[in-house]
């Protein structure tokens, strides 16, 4: 019942921003501000999501309600910042995380920050955090350890051979916002150059991973226990039950929000 209240009563404030990546690309957000606070937390999205999707605006009030300063943004070539998305590549969502950090660190005064990678999004964070000493701590949400086996999560055995054959594919989404775009295989070599447990193991700050019980997207008996097996102290996994990969029910929402507002502190 605390939480739901918490949830319910605080007002939320939003301030659109925009900032430039490494390329001069301009990548858009909004910055959800409480009055008090003196932790900022950055969500990075996840694939082919934006900071305009459902969970990422549902996380971010969420914490912000909790008294963190909260930055969304969407990667290049995703939702309304520029880039193509055909051009997509996780490592450069790495770069923007950086670029992401720098606008931060630059325009809001916090004594701590979080990074906060949901599926793909827990990917890069991964691949970014131990690069960057501003970076306090770090909670990785759906996460994937290996992105050599984890290609078969995303993409079909039609879709592979479309990489090989045509040098791209097409997603057939209705509905969606990446309904007949292309993404060219560029993105799909990376699952098999970038090293997600390589990049984790030089992390050593605190650590959290979340999962959940009935992830549809990535199992939980595998990649959330590899991730945590290859961390350094301090980490702790918790596996939300029954939850989905998009921890998509109100109560698993608060659940993850909660655990990691204790993992946090004020």
């Amino acid at each position: 019942m605390l939480e739901k209240n918490i949830i319910e009563k605080r007002e939320v404030k939003m301030q659109k921003i925009s900032f430039k990546n490494n390329f001069g690309l301009t990548l858009r957000g909004t910055i959800f501000k409480p009055k008090k606070y003196t932790t900022a937390i950055i969500f990075c999205h996840g694939f082919p999501s934006s900071a305009e999707g459902s969970s990422p605006k549902r996380f971010a009030k969420f914490f912000q309600q909790m008294g963190y300063l909260v930055m969304l943004f969407s990667f290049s070539g995703s939702g309304s910042s520029e880039g193509k998305f055909e051009d997509k590549l996780m490592s450069q969502e790495v770069k923007d995380i950086k670029s992401a950090v720098d606008f931060l660190s630059e325009h809001y005064e916090y004594n701590q920050l979080v990074l906060i990678g949901h599926s793909t999004g827990a990917i890069d964070a991964a691949l970014y955090a131990h690069t960057d000493k501003r970076v306090d701590k770090l909670v990785l949400l759906g996460g994937v350890s290996k992105l050599s086996e984890a290609v078969r999560y995303d993409f079909t055995d039609e879709q592979v051979r479309d990489f090989w054959k045509k040098g791209y594919i097409v997603y057939h989404r209705a509905k969606s916002w990446v309904h007949k775009k292309k993404i060219k295989r560029a993105f799909y070599d990376e699952f098999f150059q970038l090293d997600v447990l390589g990049s984790l193991k030089k992390f050593k700050k605190p650590l959290l991973i979340i999962h959940g019980e009935k992830d549809e997207a990535i199992p939980v008996q595998k990649d959330p226990q590899e991730l945590y097996a290859a961390a350094n102290q301090p980490k702790k996994l918790l596996i939300i039950k029954n939850a989905d990969h998009r921890f998509s029910k109100l109560q698993w929402g608060v659940q993850v929000a909660w655990q990691i507002r204790k993992f946090v502190g004020k």
